[in-house]
């Protein structure tokens, strides 16, 4: 028996829909966290050392964030990319079995 792929264009779309989604999500995520600014009273006096770290931490989140909302967009736009490469395969073999048709007469 002969393995086959079966793709069905609706279902990738709208995984490639979702992903893209999440991308706009996580965009959203690292405005939210830059609009986050702690200032030295924040926390009162006793905790004011605090305010330090939690600028590195919420710095290296936010590049993470960022990192994979670009992963996230790309992603949908590969997805997207299958989806109109395995059409263009589709219609090439469409094509040239109509040709072989045409040639048998």
């Amino acid at each position: 028996m002969t393995p086959q792929i079966r793709m069905d264009a609706d279902v990738i779309l709208q995984h490639a829909s979702r992903v893209q989604q999440l991308a706009s999500d996580a965009a959203e995520a690292a405005a939210a966290l830059k609009s986050v600014n702690l200032g030295g009273g924040a926390f009162g006096v006793m905790c004011a050392w605090i305010v330090p770290p939690v600028g590195l931490v919420s710095s290296a989140v936010s590049q993470h964030i960022n990192g994979a909302e670009g992963v996230l967009e790309r992603t949908g736009q590969e997805l997207q990319g299958v989806v109109a490469d395995f059409d263009a395969y589709e219609e090439a073999v469409v094509q040239a079995t109509r040709s072989l048709e045409g040639g048998l007469g």
